[in-house]
């Protein structure tokens, strides 16, 4: 049976080997990737975020167990800090989620990093869409908690929750122009903790000054309380998620998410391609290694550098064409050019 007729059949090994292929970038995880994208499109993704040491993990753990006690099916990728020297995740949220290891219906992998500027691995997005296939109902994304620049799981999850937890004042004033803006829900966790009322109110503030039209009808972030070393409110918070997602069904944003979150993928693979394109062949030219020496030494910046690339390809496609053109018979052109 081929791996992604087993990964559908809910065969753990094949899952967990294609998440490995992909992480490695290993180009027959890319064929696979292309037979498992047409069934996709199934389950909630929800995106957990937040500055480090808020409990991200102890909250994702428990809302495993309440998702579980709806007989949802449930994913999680767990994205930790890379390792220097071997590029894997270091910090091992498997561990701390051991006590879920044996639930067949849960599944949980960690991904590194790998020196992800937003927060998330590159490998995340095919990674979900595997899960997806793999018929998880929801599929859970931690991030690793650097802070604003963890904007990019907007761009990938249907539902965003933003963890704070109390005494986080300083931070929350340096997270408003950023991530506060991409939150569907907020959770003050740690809220056995003194100081978590006055945290609400300070979010509440927030909300308050980014609020530019209060008659718009729109979804309004919920502020909810938890404490995940208790699962104090983790049923409330388990509940506004999935009342979220039924909100953005119902109001056609769910769409919208879903090509946004596809273009922004399309965008990303095709300019990696053309990186990895550009430096292959930097490396066996010499012509274009003393190209990229004037940028270097300031006698070409880097904009004038840029629009000579796309100048080069411009040139080649139309080259490309004209082959085309002068290959074919008139009649076969005319033809085309009808079409």
């Amino acid at each position: 049976m081929k791996i992604v007729e087993k990964i559908k059949e809910g065969d753990i090994r094949a899952t967990a080997r294609l998440i490995t292929m992909v992480e490695r970038r290993d180009p027959e995880a890319i064929r696979l990737i292309r037979e498992i994208y047409p069934r996709c499109g199934r389950a909630h993704l929800i995106g957990i975020t937040g500055p480090p040491g808020v409990g991200k993990s102890c909250m994702v753990s428990e809302l495993v167990k309440g998702f579980r006690q709806r007989q949802r099916t449930v994913g999680v990728l767990a994205v930790d800090p890379s390792s220097p020297f071997s590029g894997g995740a270091f910090l091992g949220d498997r561990a701390r989620m051991i006590e879920l290891s044996g639930d067949k219906e849960v599944f949980i992998r960690s991904l590194a990093s790998r020196g992800s500027q937003g927060g998330l691995s590159v490998a995340v997005n095919d990674a979900a869409d595997i899960l997806d296939v793999f018929g998880k109902d929801v599929i859970l994304i931690e991030t690793v908690g650097v802070g604003q620049g963890e904007v990019d799981i907007a761009r990938l999850a249907h539902t965003v929750v933003l963890a704070m937890m109390p005494g986080c004042g300083d931070t929350l004033q340096a997270m408003k122009a950023g991530i506060m803006e991409i939150a569907d829900i907020m959770v003050v966790n740690k809220a056995d903790k003194p100081g978590a009322d006055a945290t609400v109110t300070d979010l509440l503030s927030a909300q308050h000054l980014q609020c530019s039209d209060p008659d718009e009808e729109k979804w309004a972030p919920p502020i909810i309380k938890t404490s995940a070393t208790t699962g104090e409110g983790i049923d409330d918070l388990v509940r506004v998620i999935c009342h979220h997602f039924e909100y953005i069904r119902e109001h056609n944003i769910l769409r919208k998410k879903d090509i946004e979150r596809r273009t922004r993928q399309f965008l990303d693979i095709l300019t990696q391609t053309i990186r990895d394109e550009f430096m292959s062949g930097l490396k066996a030219e010499k012509k274009k290694k003393k190209w990229v020496e004037k940028i270097g030494n300031l006698e070409l910046d880097p904009y004038s550098a840029s629009e000579q690339v796309i100048d080069l390809i411009k040139e080649a496609r139309e080259q490309k064409k004209q082959k085309v053109r002068d290959g074919k018979p008139a009649e076969q052109e005319a033809s085309d050019s009808a079409v």
